[in-house]
């Protein structure tokens, strides 16, 4: 990373997709969580780096559903993970946060079972 470091990442909701603007509201809560675990670090030099836009099925949805309890039919909820009727061998993975990169194991284990059981 030539010598950089990140941090983050945060999220701020916004109405539109294409809005990309970063927003530096929350940087100072950021400094102040930064340095609990690199207190010598030079504040001036942070600074908000990039903006995307994270699928989200909904803004208080925090259900996974595969099936498991709280996945009503037809309820989009995060971690929305399943064979799609009509398509075999056709897995949609939805909603799949920040967590997805730690949970990446468990959710190819999830595929699979639906794959090949």
């Amino acid at each position: 990373m030539s010598g950089a470091l990140r941090f983050g990442p945060d999220v701020e909701w916004v109405d539109s997709p294409s809005d990309l603007s970063v927003s530096t509201s929350r940087l100072r809560e950021a400094v102040q969580e930064i340095k609990k675990y690199m207190p010598g670090i030079d504040e001036e030099r942070l600074m908000p780096d990039y903006a995307g836009i994270r699928p989200k099925l909904g803004r208080t949805s925090a259900v996974a559903a595969s099936g498991g309890k709280g996945a009503g039919k037809g309820s989009f909820v995060d971690f929305y993970i399943r064979e799609e009727d009509g398509f075999k061998g056709f897995v949609n993975l939805l909603g799949i946060e920040s967590p997805g990169l730690t949970a990446s194991l468990a959710i190819a284990e999830e595929v699979e079972g639906l794959l090949y059981r």
